[in-house]
């Protein structure tokens, strides 16, 4: 589980993600971009462009529900363990 690792792997995590998006950011671009060439049908650059939009969306929503559930479950076990800890203090 992602939240049982070191926070340097967490960081390496969010790290990839945000290579991700920039990577979809890229293609996007890229394809508007070609729109000005008469050699590519705007009809179908658009729906290459809703695509990978739509790709990016779909991503995201995995990894951050994947990583929204690491990170809950790791707050719950310090939360725990900061009871215990006030708990044995008193």
């Amino acid at each position: 589980m992602i939240g049982e690792r070191s926070g340097g792997l967490k960081l390496n995590i969010y790290q990839n993600l945000l290579k991700i998006n920039a990577g979809f950011n890229e293609v996007i671009g890229g394809l508007a971009a070609l729109r000005k060439h008469a050699a590519f049908h705007r009809g179908e650059l658009d729906r290459f462009s809703a695509l990978s939009k739509e790709t990016k969306s779909a991503t995201n929503s995995y990894l951050l529900g994947a990583m929204e559930t690491a990170e809950t479950n790791e707050a719950g076990q310090r939360f725990h363990k900061r009871l215990a800890k006030e708990r044995s203090d008193e």
